[in-house]
């Protein structure tokens, strides 16, 4: 189990920095099943494509934007939390990744960022 959370930390964090679409739902499809659901305060995504696209979007938008690990994933049953960080044009934010996985996918991600002090 320890080695799946493990593979899942390096795919994310190389995933949501890819700025090739192909290749970047290349490495989701690894990781999150197709049906996953990402929830953040602001929206909810349904689907593997969806959260591709928001991910796209936010290093469009952001010439700046590198979303880097704070420290190592920590595992917990059928879950994990990922602390990290995200350089934006705007200044550095935290971020805590909680994923609940199914049949060895992340079929669950809440992503919670705040402003970093």
């Amino acid at each position: 189990m320890e080695n799946l959370f493990d593979q899942l930390q390096e795919i994310h964090v190389a995933a949501w920095n890819e700025k090739n679409q192909k290749k970047r739902e290349e490495l989701l499809e690894k990781i999150y099943a197709d049906d996953i659901k990402m929830y953040d305060k602001d929206l909810i995504l349904d689907g593997l494509k969806a959260v591709s696209d928001f991910i796209g979007k936010l290093i469009t938008e952001d010439a700046s934007y590198k979303f880097s690990k704070a420290k190592p994933i920590e595992p917990l049953q059928n879950g994990a939390r990922l602390f990290g960080q995200i350089q934006t044009g705007m200044g550095m934010l935290n971020s805590m990744d909680f994923f609940l996985t199914e049949n060895g996918k992340v079929k669950y991600l809440y992503a919670f960022i705040e402003p970093a002090v």
